[in-house]
């Protein structure tokens, strides 16, 4: 039970077991700690539960996107794959393009088309099964803390910044990833081509 100190005047009270020490501003709230501390209290505050928190999170953070990027390396890797496969099973429809006029141009930046195309797939892919997880989640936690007694909370957001740049960051890995098969579809020679079983 805390009660105000004023409400204390006349009653003498020797000894503590705890002391709530409340600060008018936030950024006091380390000097105080601090000095309480010389003063040989043991101090715990919910900042500093904060802050343990938070470097929690910064881990988890940091070995989820260690994740991301070895995935993201295999998934490039994996498409500029598709795209050698796919140039040599149309090496014949590149020789009959060029044989009908396509320039090398147009061969490149339809292979680029391509490979950008299904990347976004991916990317559109991975931000719908985002939503889906986050919804998920977000619902199983709102009904475990609705049983406890607590108050709903959204524990996963995606802001639409980070979805924009999911989506321009997956066309740019695409084109990547196409740019060396398109080079080389670009550059076949169209007897060759045409000749190619």
């Amino acid at each position: 039970l805390y009660i105000p100190l004023e409400a204390l005047k006349g009653v003498k009270i020797s000894n503590f077991n705890a002391l709530k020490v409340k600060v008018k501003d936030t950024k006091s709230l380390k000097k105080v700690a601090d000095k309480l501390t010389e003063m040989g209290f043991l101090v715990s505050s919910l900042s500093e539960t904060v802050e343990e928190a938070n470097k929690v999170f910064m881990v988890i953070q940091i070995t989820l996107s260690a994740f991301g990027i070895v995935a993201l390396i295999v998934a490039a890797i994996g498409m500029a794959n598709t795209m050698t496969v796919t140039l040599l099973e149309r090496t014949n429809e590149i020789g009959v393009m060029k044989a009908i006029g396509a320039s090398d141009k147009d061969i490149q930046w339809m292979f680029l088309f391509e490979s950008g195309l299904i990347s976004l797939c991916g990317g559109l892919t991975g931000i719908f099964l985002n939503f889906l997880v986050t919804k998920i989640l977000n619902a199983g936690f709102n009904m475990l803390a609705k049983g406890l007694g607590g108050q709903p909370v959204t524990l996963f957001y995606t802001p639409l910044w980070f979805l924009i740049l999911i989506i321009v960051f997956s066309i740019i890995v695409g084109f990547i990833s196409g740019f060396f098969p398109a080079r080389k579809a670009a550059k076949m020679d169209p007897l060759e081509a045409l000749r190619y079983k």
